[in-house]
């Protein structure tokens, strides 16, 4: 054997001992540490639909800590331009998701694996409001000016985390940009014009009775999306920054919040939920609820603007 291929080795075997060391001292460790280590990156299939221009985009996540080191793992949505709204003939849309139009996001952001949980809600505001009971289910019976208004939940992550960049509500063409993960379908996994193939990415009417009725589940037991993103289908309703439009009829193009001046009555929300018929968990689906109003099947996910955003 060479000089040079032991040369090699020994590199490649001190590789794999300092990444161990990592995991040791720092328990989770994030596909950014790894990558350091490795120069090794994990990546994603193409998904059905997805409209692709070069390799499959490497899912990045980092974690932020929350009050009592209460994680909060986060996803980075890269930039892009989309069609948003249902396309031309949907099965089962409605003409409030018309016209399709599209939107560029020029910039990248951080946006939450998951919905908030009931722990991570709890941790920031020293409560748990949510009617079916569980740490790593998500919050709900929350309202939209109980994530918002002053001392609310996003105002207290904020003053914990200065530095960081802003955390906020997602707007409605942010989420569904992040939702459809490069994908053109109905679904972020296909048309699934039969609907055979959601149980096995979304909670919705058809397999959330547990017995006792139908209810919220664990995040996370489903399918992710192509960008790494759990229960953006299904689960819990997810609240927007947007105020509620019955058209995209002069929407922003792009990816900014639709915020009327004054604010408007309404306000929108994303994705379908447990108590709702699976057409409701498609990408283009759209609903809306008063900012004071707290439901059993709404919750939220956030999303990390960086300082230069």
């Amino acid at each position: 054997m060479s000089r040079s291929t032991n040369h090699h080795d020994w590199l490649l075997v001190l590789t794999v001992l300092f990444t161990a060391a990592v995991v040791l001292v720092g328990g989770i460790v994030s596909n950014e540490a790894i990558t350091a280590v490795s120069g090794e990156t994990s990546e994603t299939d193409t998904a059905a639909g997805q409209e692709t221009a070069g390799p499959a985009a490497t899912i990045q996540e980092k974690t932020i800590m929350l009050p009592g080191d209460m994680p909060l793992e986060l996803v980075w949505i890269p930039p892009g331009t989309f069609l948003m709204g249902r396309y031309p003939g949907e099965q089962d849309s409605f003409d409030w998701q018309d016209p399709q139009h599209e939107v560029t996001i020029a910039y990248g952001f951080w946006m939450g694996k998951y919905p908030i949980t009931q722990a991570q809600w709890e941790a920031v505001m020293g409560n748990n409001p949510s009617l079916f009971q569980g740490a790593n289910r998500p919050v709900e019976w929350v309202s939209w000016n109980d994530i918002r208004e002053e001392g609310g939940f996003l105002d207290r992550v904020n003053a914990a985390h200065p530095g960081h960049g802003v955390f906020r509500l997602p707007s409605e063409a942010e989420w569904e940009y992040a939702y459809r993960a490069g994908t053109t379908t109905r679904f972020y996994w296909g048309d699934d014009p039969d609907y055979t193939e959601i149980d096995d990415y979304a909670w919705y009417t058809s397999n959330s009775d547990t017995g006792s009725g139908g209810q919220t589940h664990d995040v996370g037991q489903k399918l992710p999306n192509a960008w790494g993103l759990h229960d953006m289908a299904g689960n819990v309703w997810e609240w927007c920054e947007d105020d509620w439009h019955s058209s995209y009829e002069g929407a922003p193009a792009d990816g900014s919040a639709w915020v009327d001046s004054p604010r408007g009555s309404r306000r929108g929300n994303r994705g379908g939920s447990w108590n709702t018929h699976a057409l409701r968990c498609r990408a283009a689906t759209r609903a809306k609820g008063g900012p004071d109003g707290r439901v059993r099947d709404a919750g939220f996910r956030v999303v990390l603007a960086s300082d230069e955003d």
